[in-house]
């Protein structure tokens, strides 16, 4: 009898797993899309600390359960891994949300009824901040005037949906300091619109406003970096988020070299102590900037590596500088190949010169830094595309560079992409009617032109090159931020935010299909981060950034799939955003 109970003393010892063995958390019954090639499915995963110690079938995660192991049953429902934004702005960016959000409207009567109901529910604001207007949708001139109309006494600062544009009230300029005197910082690119006699008109182009912005007191940094950090970084989570590029610090300093310096090390610290705190949602990698000819490209170099000795983990981490030329199509600010067919006389101008920026990525690339330069006119991309394959011919092999946006480019430039394998990100809601993208696109160049050179994604990722996706927040409404409202975007071609507008974009060829949008939105951005050896796909050894789905999307509509709920986002083994899970 004692060798009976004695054996199966054993035989449950060796049953159950012991404490090295044991898991911290198990999914189990689940439809798992690892995007992992060698093993593109499975039904568990096993967690240990931060890491995926098990992916495999449910009949493999029993030794791995003991007493400690959290056990969750899928109960078939998506995982896959966390989502990776190649751009995003999301550190300090939440107080271009704050005020009166114009996004809803659709004409400058609109806006004003907006802006006037705002400022009389808010009366003790010293600021009227707002944000979300759209030129295009404005029916002509729209002045400071305007605006001291329904708001006389207190300054009013509305930046566009992009972001890089202003309008102004009298109150505003004056605390500012924007009169007939103040200088035009790039002549042409960023300016102060003007009447006859050359008095600012309420109407600030590409960060001219910023300036102004800083001086009347509306800037509050102590209080507006920590604040926007948490908001935005919780609702990032919450869409499945659990790391990005920062591509630049979104502050009104971005125009001096060295003030923007100091914030981004205000920043940067707010995210370490946070990150030390098991407190950040999100991995960050954060790109420093250069914005003006009169940024120094050593400069730039000697920051970037300064902060990188402090900031270099897989949490936290200064990734490289971030080139910012020229503004969006949809203003006139991109720098084209050809004329605009609307305004044939006129052309933008680079705020960056292509020399500078060619000396930043020569000089960056050999200090082993990346650069990322935004490009959305079709010459500002074959500018950078020279100097990317410039650096890799001075021996700069290893150098990930990447063409940020790359809304208009020239089949002969699509094609040195694809040769190089240069790396690219987009905004697929860009690409269709939200914010006017269709709309300015078929203005400025005509079908034509759009159709052969804009947003060509699908010949890309086809091609193999490496392309990540991004929102761009606050270049994008932060409510569409979400990887999963980018992917019905680049599938459908449509905006996800208006399923009632049927209008499709004319390349309907760059349409993407669901495992290319997916891929980019996980292994893209996690290459693009140098992180795809330890996040972007479910693999054993690779940490624990997860997001799981109410339903799998392969089973759903394309119309549907921003409308899939996410239930849960982990990151590093912890929960970072939990509903109804």
């Amino acid at each position: 009898m004692r060798i009976i109970v004695l054996v199966i003393a054993v035989l449950l010892l060796m049953m159950t797993p012991s404490a090295a063995q044991q898991a911290d958390t198990v999914l189990t019954n689940g439809i798992v899309h690892t995007m992992n090639p060698d093993r593109p499915r499975a039904e568990a995963i096993a967690i240990t600390g931060a890491q995926i110690s098990y992916v495999g079938d449910d009949e493999g995660t029993k030794k791995l359960i003991g007493e400690d192991t959290q056990v969750f049953d899928l109960n078939g429902k998506m995982v896959l891994p966390g989502f990776v934004s190649g751009h995003e702005h999301l550190v300090a960016a939440g107080w271009t949300q704050m005020g009166v959000l114009l996004g809803e409207g659709r004409s400058k009567e609109d806006y004003l009824k907006l802006i006037k109901e705002y400022a009389d529910a808010n009366p003790d604001e010293k600021f009227i901040r707002g944000s979300g207007w759209n030129a295009t949708l404005m029916g002509g001139e729209f002045t400071a005037a305007d605006l001291d109309e329904i708001v006389p006494d207190r300054p009013v600062f509305l930046q566009d949906y992009t972001m890089h544009d202003s309008w102004m009230n009298s109150k505003a300029m004056e605390m500012g300091g924007i009169d007939k005197d103040s200088p035009d910082p790039v002549p042409g690119l960023i300016y102060f619109v003007r009447d006859e006699e050359g008095n600012p008109t309420g109407y600030a182009k590409e960060f001219a406003w910023m300036g102004g912005y800083i001086k009347s007191g509306a800037w509050q940094p102590e209080t507006m970096i920590p604040d926007s950090q948490k908001q935005l970084y919780d609702l990032a989570a919450s869409v499945g988020y659990t790391a990005y590029i920062n591509q630049f610090l979104g502050t009104p300093n971005i125009k001096d070299q060295d003030a923007h310096f100091e914030d981004t090390k205000v920043a940067m610290a707010i995210l370490q102590d946070l990150a030390e705190k098991d407190q950040l949602k999100l991995r960050t990698y954060m790109m420093m900037l250069v914005k003006g000819d009169d940024f120094s490209a050593q400069k730039a170099v000697d920051y970037t590596l300064e902060l990188k000795e402090q900031y270099d983990s897989d949490t936290v981490r200064i990734q490289g500088i971030k080139v910012h030329p020229e503004g969006v199509h949809t203003s006139h600010a991109s720098v084209m190949l050809g004329p605009w067919l609307d305004q044939p006389e006129k052309k933008a101008i680079r705020g960056v010169s292509a020399e500078l920026t060619e000396e930043v990525v020569m000089a960056a690339n050999a200090a082993g830094l990346d650069v990322a330069v935004h490009v959305d006119g079709s010459k500002t991309v074959r500018e950078t595309v020279d100097s990317f394959i410039k650096s890799k011919e001075a021996g700069n092999i290893d150098a990930r560079n990447s063409l940020q946006h790359l809304a208009f480019a020239h089949p002969d430039d699509i094609a040195r992409i694809v040769d190089h394998k240069l790396l690219v990100n987009m905004t697929p809601i860009w690409g269709t009617t939200w914010g006017g993208g269709l709309e300015g696109a078929l203005k400025i160049m005509g079908m034509a032109v759009t159709v052969q050179q804009f947003q060509q994604i699908r010949t890309l990722i086809d091609a193999g090159v490496p392309v990540s996706l991004g929102a761009d927040v606050p270049s994008t409404d932060p409510a569409l931020m979400g990887a999963l409202t980018q992917c019905e975007a680049a599938m459908t071609r449509r905006d996800p935010s208006d399923p009632d507008n049927t209008t499709v974009f004319p390349p309907v060829n760059q349409s993407l299909t669901l495992d290319q949008c997916l891929y980019a939105a996980t292994m893209g951005g996690a290459y693009d981060a140098r992180m795809e050896d330890k996040i972007g796909s479910i693999e054993f050894g690779k940490y624990a950034d997860l997001v799981v789905l109410e339903r799998d999307l392969y089973t759903v509509l394309p119309t549907e799939v921003a409308d899939v709920p996410i239930l849960a986002t982990m990151m590093g083994g912890t929960f970072t955003h939990r509903d109804g899970f």
